[in-house]
């Protein structure tokens, strides 16, 4: 990486596909209900729902066309077909790139992106939605490199405080929306000693049993204290960081050749 050559953030959230084999999943079933079409077997990934997570409400603020923020999930899922797409550098070909401002604000129930080899939608209420391949991004990627020709060291204070502001404005929009939940919704995120039972007909059931307790994690491997750094470099591992503790996304920086 050269700190003075112009360089763009790419910040990608990981999401693992899951692969759905039969005409009753629910994401084939809404589709095709409202029209659409969504060929089995079909890939989805959840996003993660409010009533867990602000990671959506985030996301979109980061995603407000000053950076390039996408959902990335694979079109396989299979050990052999990981390997060989490595081994051929084919992963990102054979995946799929998702902004969160094509998804949009949330609501705190669950919702899936949901692909096949052509189409995307956003379930449960089905959106088409509008995607990259590899190739897309690969122009986007092309067009903000032309718009964006300051050297990256010279960038990067103002990146750092425009991923904090988009941190404070999603932290804001997140809080309003706790806020004006139901009083049902409000009782069921704050109550951690409360089992949730979802009947058929979409109905709560509150069971006022503790939650079994989990094994406990494993101790987290040895790692190397960082090396170092001071100037550009420590801001730019400082901006690396709140894209991963923050955003919960790996920030790639591209540059041209």
């Amino acid at each position: 990486m050269k700190l003075d050559r112009p360089g763009v953030p790419l910040f990608l959230q990981f999401k693992r596909s899951h692969c759905m084999v039969r005409r009753t999943a629910k994401e084939h079933q809404t589709v095709v209900a409202s029209g659409g079409t969504l060929n089995v077997p079909y890939y989805r990934f959840p996003i993660t729902e409010a009533l867990t997570s602000d990671q959506h409400e985030l996301l979109l603020e980061l995603d407000d066309g000053s950076n390039l923020v996408f959902y990335a999930a694979p079109r396989f899922h299979r050990r052999n077909e990981i390997n060989q797409a490595w081994s051929r550098a084919d992963v990102a070909r054979r995946s799929l790139f998702v902004a969160p401002w094509t998804i949009g604000p949330l609501d705190d129930a669950q919702h899936h992106v949901a692909f096949d080899g052509t189409n995307t939608w956003l379930c449960s209420e089905p959106r088409a939605l509008e995607v990259l391949t590899s190739r897309g991004l690969q122009d986007r990627l092309n067009g903000f490199l032309k718009e964006h020709d300051q050297p990256l060291g010279e960038r990067l204070p103002s990146l750092v405080a425009d991923m904090r502001e988009a941190e404070r404005r999603g932290r804001e929009k997140a809080q309003l929306r706790r806020s004006s939940r139901t009083p049902q919704a409000a009782s069921l995120s704050d109550r951690e000693d409360v089992s949730v039972v979802e009947t058929s007909d979409r109905r709560f059931i509150f069971e006022d049993e503790p939650v079994a307790a989990s094994a406990p994690e494993p101790a987290p491997p040895v790692s190397r204290e960082p090396i170092p750094l001071d100037g550009e470099a420590a801001t730019l591992r400082h901006a690396a960081d709140i894209a991963a503790q923050v955003f919960e996304t790996q920030m790639v920086i591209v540059q041209p050749k």
